[in-house]
């Protein structure tokens, strides 16, 4: 009994006290690339799925790829779908055709839509999480309305190896939990810095301010916070979101 004991005791104890208190850089590194690539991928399919995005791609192929999601490509867009003229194209002061359909019933999603859902600092910036600003990617009205708005948001940071080809980014993370922690997983952003990024701690926590853009990389349209400045803070104490 005391042998058995001692086979099943001694490597839980020596992994309890050798094990880190935290995954690996090089695990969030992995599934972090992994869900920004399944996130692309989701984009990508809707993108095939746009009118306006699949009309200029069979008329030129070798077109380079551009945000569909602005609020100029989304009225350009829907008016493609209804058969009227650009918006660009429209006469100033001219009235819309009295044939026009009326928006969806719910409306159009709007900044001041956006501010009653959202909290906001006290200098305006809004309080969004990494997992929030990642999952906006790919919805036409979020993006919108969300492109180049003030951001803050805490997360923790380590270098940036996708995508980053001035050496001018850095990965903003969050562990985001569907069941329990073992099926953690971190939702990452790049954070560019548009030169060297400062010095930072690898892991460690910050709070990160800056404007909210949606950019088309190489392998997909990704939302990016193009930096202002950040902080060193503390851990929260909701260092894992559900």
């Amino acid at each position: 009994m005391l042998f058995n004991l001692i086979i099943l005791l001694v490597p839980l104890l020596a992994a309890a006290a050798y094990s880190k208190d935290q995954f690996s850089s090089e695990y969030l590194a992995k599934w972090g690339r992994i869900e920004r690539q399944m996130m692309q991928m989701r984009v990508a399919q809707a993108n095939q799925s746009s009118p306006a995005t699949a009309s200029a791609k069979a008329d030129d192929p070798t077109a380079p790829l551009t945000n569909p999601y602005t609020s100029d490509a989304i009225a350009a867009a829907e008016a493609e779908a209804l058969g009227l003229p650009a918006p660009s194209a429209a006469p100033a002061g001219s009235a819309a055709p009295a044939d026009t359909p009326p928006g969806n019933a719910w409306g159009t999603f709007t900044i001041e839509d956006l501010k009653k859902l959202v909290p906001q600092s006290t200098s305006g910036d809004f309080l969004l999480d990494v997992p929030q600003i990642f999952y906006t990617a790919g919805d036409r009205e979020l993006m919108a309305v969300m492109e180049g708005i003030p951001v803050e948001t805490t997360a923790q940071l380590m270098p940036e190896t996708h995508d980053n080809p001035n050496q001018t980014r850095l990965k903003a993370f969050r562990l985001f939990i569907e069941c329990c922690a073992a099926d953690a997983r971190p939702i990452s952003i790049p954070v560019d810095f548009e030169k060297a990024p400062p010095d930072y701690q690898e892991m460690g926590w910050y709070r990160l301010y800056g404007t909210l853009h949606f950019v088309e990389e190489e392998n997909g349209l990704v939302p990016l916070m193009k930096m202002n400045r950040i902080e060193p803070t503390t851990e929260p104490t909701d260092g894992l979101l559900f």
